[in-house]
């Protein structure tokens, strides 16, 4: 989590900058940045946005990647279901483009939001309690934005809303569906497995961490979400996601070096009341990073850990299934 920071870093210092799907389909990929901003946590961000139009994309460049984009078009006509993304910390919300681009493709539009202070440009909330209570407020916020914006907001179905989270994006996506974290759970993780590797652990050593039920006010409007190698361990209690009620596609890796199961994952899927709304899928030979969008070829070398995959794992490859697995869950559940 915390190593993003470096990769992003890099990326960005090259570039100085960035639940039905509509029968129609052959959409081109609409992009705009808005900014967002939270009454509930008093603060500002931006949030690209991504949406079926018919104006033809260009290939353009953000820095080491090329985008087919139409950037600023007129979106296309009709009702389209909204889905937004949650980073993990320390990350970018362009780090799961590959999976927007393929939703807009199939008629949803997307919001990626830049979690304020817990990303590439500025982590000082990583690890806090202020963290973990305002990472679902930026998720309301985000969909607050959406459904209000002059642009988009008439072509927005908001009764078909969804929330995709990687990492302490997955917890975003869990908390903001009614599920009740308890950062106990983490200490007692750290105090009780001296060895584990999580990066919070040192945390807990440092006494950073106090131990505090996180009842987040759920936001009735997400009707789904998918959680992909999601921090789970703070929802250790047995009723910690009694409320959480809806269609749920949850994604592990098999090989995760950062998350160690079964302290994730696992508690998730054991404490899902309603199994029948329960997707739940191990991701073979998967690393924790192999959910971000692949880097180009050339910047690999210099990005680390977060562009590297377990031996023999092709994230190019598995994006394409991904992406379509995705497309298709949400697309499904709205029919």
């Amino acid at each position: 989590m915390s190593k993003l920071i470096s990769f992003i870093a890099v990326v960005f210092s090259l570039s100085l900058l960035p639940l039905l799907a509509s029968a129609d389909g052959d959409y081109s990929v609409g992009y705009r940045r808005i900014q967002v901003t939270s009454e509930e946590t008093s603060e500002a961000f931006p949030m690209a946005v991504v949406y079926p139009t018919r104006i033809p994309s260009k290939l353009v460049r953000f820095g080491p990647f090329e985008m087919d984009l139409s950037i600023g078009s007129k979106i296309a006509d009709g009702k389209f279901p909204l889905v937004v993304i949650s980073h993990g910390s320390g990350g970018t919300n362009l780090g799961h483009r590959s999976i927007a681009f393929a939703l807009v493709e199939r008629g949803f539009v997307v919001g990626m939001p830049l979690h304020p202070k817990n990303n590439y440009k500025n982590n000082e909330a990583e690890g806090t309690l202020e963290n973990l209570q305002n990472r679902p407020k930026h998720i309301k916020s985000a969909i607050d934005a959406l459904l209000v914006n002059s642009d988009i907001s008439k072509n927005i179905d908001s009764e078909k809303i969804a929330v995709i989270g990687h990492s302490a994006g997955g917890y975003t996506a869990l908390a903001v569906s009614g599920g009740i974290a308890d950062t106990r759970h983490i200490i007692d993780l750290c105090t009780s497995k001296p060895d584990i590797s999580e990066a919070f652990c040192g945390l807990v050593k440092n006494d950073k961490i106090k131990s505090v039920k996180l009842d987040i006010q759920r936001d009735e409007r997400v009707k789904a979400i998918v959680l992909m190698a999601p921090l789970g361990v703070v929802f250790q209690s047995k009723d910690s996601l009694a409320q959480v009620d809806i269609p749920t596609l949850l994604l592990s890796a098999e090989k995760d070096d950062e998350l160690t199961e079964p302290h994730h994952s696992e508690v998730i899927a054991s404490n899902f009341l309603d199994k029948d709304k329960l997707t739940y899928e191990t991701i073979e030979n998967a690393g924790h990073y192999s959910f971000i969008t692949p880097f180009p070829e050339a910047a690999r070398a210099e990005l680390g850990v977060v562009a590297e995959d377990p031996e023999g794992f092709d994230r190019a490859q598995f994006h394409a299934t991904l992406s379509k697995q995705i497309a298709d869950y949400l697309g499904g559940l709205a029919k």
